[in-house]
């Protein structure tokens, strides 16, 4: 099939080279076209491959999903322990408060006990040292 030529290159160049032009741009584009084609065999064989590649990349794909929500488990899994584990921990401290608290409570009651009865000695001291001196003070 011949190269239609616009006129306006026609009159530019001129026929003759216009004549010699043709077969050398058919050549040169034959050329061209051969060293950057692929043959349909070459091109089938890089489809396949990339089909294959497409193949790897979907399985790795659905490993790594795997495998996050085998990490999500075990995080979830850890999570759950570590928070059973300090709610031990916390009533295993509450109770240790109470303890604490409640020695402190008896403590605090057997200072007033005895307290008490050491203000109610010395009163009744003051008191019989008080009638002994009024007793001493009314015999000669």
């Amino acid at each position: 099939m011949p190269v239609a030529i616009p006129q306006t290159v026609r009159r530019a160049l001129g026929e003759e080279a216009v004549v010699d032009f043709i077969p050398w741009m058919e050549r040169w584009l034959s050329e061209s076209i051969k060293e950057k084609a692929v043959p349909r065999d070459e091109y089938r064989e890089v489809l396949s491959g990339l089909d294959g590649l497409e193949k790897d990349s979907s399985l790795v794909k659905e490993e790594q999903a795997r495998m996050r929500a085998e990490f999500s488990a075990d995080l979830a899994q850890m999570r759950g322990e570590f928070r059973e584990d300090l709610g031990e921990l916390r009533r295993e401290m509450h109770e240790r408060f109470d303890r604490v608290n409640e020695r402190f409570d008896e403590m605090h009651h057997q200072m007033i006990v005895q307290t008490r009865w050491l203000i109610g000695s010395l009163a009744l001291i003051g008191t019989v040292v008080s009638v002994l001196l009024a007793i001493a003070q009314f015999t000669p």
